[in-house]
């Protein structure tokens, strides 16, 4: 375990100053190590016990502010979170920012400053950015946090070098997981034309910057030791706007969707292409979405085979097909 504990904070390359949002604390080893390093943490911890123990543990960098430890259900929270965020850009307008958000429900460890404290610990993880998130959750829903995650760099990541010259974003959006082995394997190195090439395997080609296969973790390096092997991944996000982006390398300068494409209709279009892995991509697009008609032509028009298959598409190609879908039925409804 300590092996595998060392290779993960190499890898996540920390820094002093940086703030990491750790979503499970486990023995809270990782945690330590990166306190160590300079670190400011804040953790989630879903678990009754885990997180009673770790107020114990840790009291002393609690009542600092280096670790902040939420008691919640971290899906739940996160949504809970980008609640809050978007009603304070709301109610501060132009003028304003997520920053300024009010105090919020939600259990946070803040020492023994009182109830008063404890809110104002709670507003300001909400609004918190993060320079690097780590992950160590039970393998069946870290899938779900990384499509949540992917689409959200500019809310929850901090922007340090931000764009930079050569047009990449390489400073903030670092996501560390533990995934089950074989899930890992599929998510970092599965390419198009692979059996195993899916929907979230798109998501993650349109949304990163890279994706990184690390290292394996043998099951016996866990407690309770599981039934699979383990794998440390990186995914570095970029902003959806740039993710989103046509460009002109991808043949996509034309024939766009006058507002764009949203992540919403990304993710929904994609999973409804892969609905059916074995059938055509036509076949999967209902037409209470698009009209039998419009999906030939847009198919056609973005040099796309009418025989393809889901699994046969870059994300390049579903995004520039989305665009061509958008346009073709917004040109039908001036026309009616």
């Amino acid at each position: 375990q300590e092996k595998v504990l060392s290779k993960t904070v190499a890898y996540a390359d920390l820094q002093a100053g940086d703030t990491i949002l750790e979503i499970g604390s486990g023995t809270g080893n990782l945690t330590r190590s990166m306190l160590s390093k300079g670190c400011r943490v804040v953790c989630v911890e879903k678990d009754d016990r885990l997180y009673e123990a770790f107020r114990g543990e840790f009291a002393d960098q609690i009542a600092s502010g280096q670790l902040q430890v939420v008691h919640a259900d971290v899906m739940r929270w996160l949504k809970e979170r980008e609640g809050h965020q978007q009603q304070a850009q709301f109610v501060a307008g132009d003028q304003g920012s997520p920053s300024e958000v009010g105090s919020a429900p939600g259990a946070i460890a803040a020492g023994a400053a009182g109830a008063a404290a404890g809110e104002d610990a709670a507003a300001g993880v909400h609004a918190m950015k993060f320079d690097k998130i780590v992950a160590n959750l039970p393998f069946n829903i870290t899938t779900d946090l990384l499509k949540f995650l992917l689409p959200r760099r500019d809310s929850l990541f901090t922007n340090n070098s931000g764009g930079l010259s050569d047009g990449n974003f390489h400073g903030g959006g670092d996501v560390f997981l533990l995934l089950q082995d074989e899930a890992a394997q599929r998510l970092c190195q599965c390419k198009v034309g692979d059996a195993n090439y899916r929907a979230m395997n798109v998501l993650i080609d349109r949304y990163c910057e890279s994706r990184e296969y690390l290292f394996k973790i043998d099951r016996k390096a866990f407690f309770p030791a599981p039934n699979v092997d383990g794998a440390l991944v990186h995914f570095k996000i970029l902003p959806h706007e740039s993710a989103l982006a046509p460009n002109q390398e991808e043949g996509m300068s034309e024939n766009l969707a006058p507002g764009g494409v949203s992540p919403k209709q990304f993710e929904t279009f994609v999973n409804q292409c892969f609905s059916r892995r074995r059938k055509m991509v036509k076949n999967n697009i209902p037409t209470n979405m698009y009209e039998t008609h419009v999906v030939a032509r847009a198919m056609e028009e973005t040099g796309l085979d009418a025989q393809t298959r889901p699994q046969d598409m870059s994300c390049h190609q579903y995004l520039s097909l989305l665009h061509r879908l958008q346009a073709l039925k917004e040109e039908e409804k001036t026309l009616t």
